[in-house]
């Protein structure tokens, strides 16, 4: 079946992703300045890190002003530290705080709570270890200038890999990786390429905020550093490269090993994103055009090259409450190979994305994924098409889910257990030892004996069945040592 063209539901969700901007920007209403007695911090008479108040007279052009009832921004005198003064005067702010938008004040910055929640910060419910979210903007390693502040943050992790079994990745544990009929053999592996540096930046610019992240790691060809992570936010809108909004973070499993679940959607790639509350900010709608990558097996006998006429379509749809979190996510992409001297060839996929994390008890929390799509298996480094004949092809279904629970035993032990299974509905001309379907098993515990330390032990099983049904099967022990900045 050859792939045709379909731009009608591409044009819909352009208009959908339009008329949302322009929703939004009528929304939007800037929050009203304080009234005439605000406090007032006189340079000349006070410490700069001291508070009181002032009558109006007393103004000048080198005091500090409160300018905003929830963010408390000020413009710093020459000599002071403008953000310090606006951490301590945060404490004075009057109760009657407009709900639209509730700031919290971390360390010695104003952080605004974005509508729903920045792909780095996977969830608010805090159970286990999070190897997912970006370091908290408060206290550690935090450069400060004139309104302006930036969190250095990121980890080193230390993994000692010891594989029962063959299997070709062996840094992560890629199920896709495990050979069939492979002769025995076994391997130690020692590596740190998940340790990871981040650089956060905000700064007080009027409403909305901006925030720059930018996170690398290790992980990639002769540890080279590589970029994860480069966005700024302004409000609502987020543009740069991070998760995909197909995604959701917080239902991400707290596996020690690298890779994580065969069914997670772990890609991160260049968007831009505009994120709006609903009713209230528990329910966030997000909405966003972003970079594409197809994964396209050929016919042997065609000689051609994969195309991206378009971009990724994305949204989700997110509940966020005290105890659990909801998200349902769907994309729709367009993808095309072209031939020596002939058009391109398109054809149109889709996916769905159901996701949720409960907090059973204060201690545990369970979570899910079911996700299934016509050609997306690139989200999951498979192919998203594949030969329908000889001289064409058709778009691959994926059916993917998923299954955990994260439990602290204590202020210092907890435990993580994952189950999860992705299959590919093949076509006849795909080769036999093509990936049909992959199994995960995960099982942790971690000890944190001091703040920032962790020590943790991991066992890991997995699964390969081929497109002929053969299969292999691969079991992993790695211990690992996770020293977090401050």
């Amino acid at each position: 079946m050859n792939l045709r063209p379909n731009m009608i539901l591409s044009a819909i969700l352009v208009v959908a992703l339009s008329a949302a901007w322009v929703m939004a920007q009528d929304n939007y209403r800037p929050v009203p300045a304080f009234p005439a007695e605000q406090a007032v911090f006189n340079s000349q008479q006070q410490p700069p890190t001291t508070l009181r108040r002032l009558p109006e007279v007393e103004q000048s052009p080198s005091s500090i002003v409160a300018a905003n009832p929830v963010h408390a921004y000020y413009e710093a005198p020459p000599g002071a530290m403008g953000l310090e003064v606006a951490a301590q005067f945060a404490e004075e702010l009057p109760s009657e705080i407009p709900p639209q938008r509730v700031g919290s004040y971390s360390g010695d910055v104003a952080v605004d709570r974005y509508p729903g929640r920045s792909p780095t910060d996977s969830s608010d419910i805090k159970v286990g270890v999070d190897l997912y979210s970006a370091p908290d903007f408060k206290g550690g390693l935090i450069v400060r200038g004139r309104n302006v502040a930036m969190k250095l943050g990121g980890y080193v992790k230390a993994d000692f890999i010891y594989d029962f079994n063959a299997i070709d990745s062996t840094d992560s544990f890629n199920t896709t990786t495990i050979p069939v009929g492979a002769r025995h053999r076994t391997n130690a592996r020692f590596h740190a390429r998940q340790t990871r540096l981040s650089f956060d930046t905000r700064w007080l610019s009027g409403a909305p905020d901006i925030r720059v992240f930018v996170e690398g790691d290790f992980f990639s060809a002769d540890n080279q550093f590589r970029l994860r992570h480069a966005y700024g936010e302004a409000g609502s809108l987020l543009v740069g490269q991070t998760w995909t909004t197909f995604t959701d973070v917080a239902a991400a499993p707290a596996t020690l090993d690298f890779e994580g679940s065969v069914s997670s959607v772990n890609r991160r790639q260049a968007q831009a994103r505009w994120t709006m509350p609903l009713y209230n900010e528990d329910l966030t709608l997000a909405l966003a055009v972003e970079d594409t990558r197809f994964i396209i097996q050929l016919p042997e006998n065609v000689d051609a090259e994969t195309r991206s006429p378009s971009p990724d379509f994305v949204g989700h749809l997110r509940l966020e409450r005290d105890w659990a979190e909801f998200q349902v996510a769907g994309l729709y992409r367009i993808g095309g190979a072209q031939a020596e001297d002939s058009p391109v060839i398109t054809g149109s996929a889709w996916g769905l994305n159901f996701t949720g994390v409960v907090l059973l008890t204060q201690c545990t929390k369970t979570y899910y994924q079911i996700v299934f799509g016509d050609g997306i298996g690139s989200y999951r480094e498979l192919p998203d098409a594949a030969p329908s004949g000889s001289e064409s092809m058709s778009s691959l279904p994926l059916f993917g889910w998923m299954v955990g629970v994260t439990h602290d035993w204590n202020k210092q032990l907890s435990s993580n257990f994952t189950y999860a299974e992705n299959s590919l509905e093949n076509t006849d001309f795909q080769k036999q030892d093509d990936v049909h379907r992959t199994t995960y098993l995960a099982a942790n515990l971690i000890w944190s004996p001091r703040e920032r330390v962790s020590i943790g032990m991991e066992y890991l099983y997995g699964i390969r069945q081929n497109f002929d049904l053969a299969t292999g099967a691969a079991h992993r022990l790695q211990t690992s040592f996770i020293f977090d900045l401050p």
